[in-house]
């Protein structure tokens, strides 16, 4: 027979009969009294009146009552938090939770990799945009003619220009244009000279009113029509497309020199003789004591500074004029890149510093800062270096500007294609 367990009058003993409650109650009580007698109870002493047996009311057995769903899932919620705190800080672990994955050593090393080329290239970012800031920028004024049929993307050409002026403002006569020719396809660099005294046609500039444009020697297009007309005029003359320009003048030119520690140069006895005229005009201008930096004699390897330096690429009645003043000129350009590349970081610091801010040019910040990038490939390059006219490709004229070079045109767009397009 199933139990009855939570009746309110009877249970079952363990023989399993039902038995009354009530009358088991008493029998309970009557015995307890008998014990409490026995063992020298008083009955005048305080008692619960619970246990009177004489008592209306009895205490009734009220069973425990079934828990809902709902309880039991909340006492099972708070075991569960009750635990968590008594363990709280202890050393358990839980069984049932997953220990967590430590990274490993490999991976620590990659992040830690990827976090400091991260910071390398935000400083390399500041860095560059340091150097495009010592930079004088010019926008490129009205160009008259741009039809150069020599060009590709796989070659860019830049044209530096050197002038005895202060500074750009002057509109001095160029003495030195050459032209910088990168070409990535073959990893070579062309740097062209183009010859001060070489007649040329000025595109578009009628100063004289005849209806026709003006000739005149190369060196002058910058007087007059500064660094645009110049461009115009190496395009127009030698279908060469040239968009871009450097421009330095000499007297900062010495400073570069100086800030990447001097150069060695091959000098004669007799330019040694011929450099004392143009640093004496020199020393005027950087206010130095007369004489200074004056050369006893030429040698081999001489380490000379940017005073000296410009003095020699000045050098016109030495040697074959012209001809050789603008290899020197190139020679000294190649002495200091060559120089450059074994400075140390902070030396060349420096001198990226000096020689940035001697510089203007009509390239926009944008276009050095994709700029930046191909220099460190371009300071590996192979240099040729060239001039035009070439030998036997000239006679000399007389003009009303005065003694001139009058060029085979021809055979000069022949050399630029072969050598730089070739």
């Amino acid at each position: 027979m199933k139990k009855d367990i939570y009746d309110d009058d009877i249970y079952d003993d363990v023989s399993g009969n039902r038995i009354d409650y009530e009358e088991a109650y008493r029998r309970q009580l009557q015995r307890y009294n008998e014990l409490s007698n026995a063992s020298g109870y008083d009955e005048d002493d305080d008692y619960d009146e619970d246990f009177d047996e004489d008592t209306d009311e009895q205490p009734q057995y009220v069973p425990p009552k079934k828990k809902s769903t709902q309880q039991r899932k909340s006492a099972s919620t708070y075991e569960r938090k009750r635990n968590v705190g008594q363990n709280f800080g202890s050393h358990k672990e839980d069984k049932n939770k997953k220990k967590k994955k430590k990274t490993s050593p490999v991976k620590k090393f990659f992040i830690i990799l990827i976090l400091l080329l991260l910071v390398v290239f935000v400083l390399l970012q500041l860095l560059i945009w340091r150097y495009i800031g010592d930079i004088n920028t010019v926008s490129t004024g009205q160009r008259g003619y741009t039809d150069g049929s020599m060009e590709s993307d796989e070659v860019l050409n830049i044209l530096l220009i050197g002038s005895d002026s202060r500074s750009m403002e002057e509109r001095g006569r160029t003495d030195s244009m050459i032209l910088l020719s990168i070409d990535k396809a073959h990893n070579r660099t062309t740097m062209t000279s183009f010859m001060r005294d070489c007649y040329v046609t000025f595109p578009n500039l009628d100063n004289d009113g005849d209806g026709t444009d003006d000739k005149g020697k190369l060196n002058a297009a910058n007087v007059y029509g500064g660094a645009e007309l110049l461009l115009d005029t190496i395009e127009y003359n030698f279908d060469i497309s040239v968009d871009k320009y450097f421009y330095v003048d000499f007297f900062s030119f010495a400073k570069i020199v100086d800030a990447v520690g001097g150069i060695e140069l091959d000098i004669s006895d007799e330019e040694a003789e011929g450099m004392r005229a143009p640093m004496a005009e020199q020393n005027k201008i950087f206010e130095n004591k007369q004489g200074t930096d004056f050369l006893e004699s030429g040698g081999n390897g001489l380490l000379v500074n940017g005073n000296q330096a410009l003095a020699y690429a000045r050098l016109r009645y030495v040697g074959n004029a012209d001809f050789e003043r603008t290899e020197r000129q190139r020679t000294v350009i190649t002495k200091i890149i060559e120089k450059a590349k074994t400075l140390s970081p902070i030396e060349l610091d420096r001198f990226m510093e000096t020689s940035l801010s001697a510089l203007t040019t009509n390239y926009t910040q944008t276009e050095l800062y994709r700029l930046s990038y191909r220099v460190p490939f371009i300071m590996g390059y192979d240099v040729v270096s060239q001039r035009i006219p070439e030998d036997g490709k000239y006679t000399y004229g007389d003009h009303d500007v005065g003694s001139t070079l009058d060029i085979d045109f021809d055979a000069a767009k022949e050399k630029l294609r072969s050598s730089i397009y070739g």
